[in-house]
């Protein structure tokens, strides 16, 4: 859990954020609730490891972002826009001296937008098997040297 000054800071980093002329690239439905969305993103990725909000990496982003940025009520209409809005956020912060590494932590973030529109999505991806199926002819993969329908097959 963050402490209240960090919280603090990050509230007050996003506010900087929320008042300047980056927000003029996304739809007014983003700019109502960027500042909750960017306060819940940056918490979350300081949560990751339990770090500051200087000190984030790209783990901590994309667990943030896949997790519980995903998992948000934000209107269907914005949900689209949200990785390059935290991508955004996290060039501006580069820009102001406050997160180094900030632009390519953002080119992170904008690169994961398909990946946040599947976690968004809510559809469950299909179960890939790493493997062929085993056959009844095929050796049993126990290591008897049986084949697999005199072995382990019923059981």
């Amino acid at each position: 859990m963050l402490g209240s000054y960090t919280r603090e800071k990050i509230e007050n980093w996003v506010g900087d954020f929320c008042s300047s002329d980056a927000m003029g690239g996304f739809s007014g439905e983003v700019r109502e609730y960027a500042a909750d969305v960017l306060v819940a993103f940056l918490v979350a990725a300081c949560e990751a490891r339990g770090v500051e909000p200087e000190e984030i990496e790209e783990a901590d982003c994309k667990q943030a972002l896949l997790g519980a940025l995903a998992r948000r009520q934000v209107p269907a209409a914005g949900k689209a826009e949200l990785p390059a809005l935290c991508g955004s956020f996290l060039g501006q912060l580069e820009d102001a001296g406050r997160l180094g590494g900030g632009r390519l932590l953002g080119a992170y973030v904008r690169a994961l937008k398909n990946a946040f529109a599947d976690a968004t999505s809510g559809k469950r991806k299909p179960v890939v098997r790493p493997g062929s199926r085993i056959g009844r002819n095929d050796p049993c993969p126990c290591g008897s040297g049986r084949k697999y329908k005199k072995c382990c097959m019923r059981e």
